[in-house]
C-alpha cells in the first residue's frame, strides 16, 4: 500500500509548513504537534517520511 500523500491532507497548512521548515532547517528545533483526536496529526507526520530523501544507515550504529 503506498503511503498517504503529504499534500492530500486538507486543513493543516500551518502544520505542513512547520514540518517542511523543520526538515529543511533542523535549527528550527522541532515541531510540537497537538490537536483534537482524529485530525490527521499522525497521518501527516507519517506522510512526511515519503517526501524526505533516503538516508544511508551504518549497520550496528545506534545513531544510523
Amino acid at each position: 500500500m503506498p503511503p498517504y500523500p503529504f499534500s492530500a491532507v486538507v486543513g493543516l497548512d500551518d502544520l505542513r509548513l512547520a514540518l517542511l521548515l523543520n526538515a529543511v532547517s533542523p535549527a528550527v528545533g522541532g515541531v510540537l504537534v497537538r490537536g483534537e483526536k482524529g485530525t490527521a496529526k499522525s497521518t501527516i507526520v507519517r506522510a512526511l517520511a515519503a517526501v524526505l530523501p533516503q538516508i544511508s544507515v551504518v549497520p550496528g550504529c545506534r545513531f544510523s
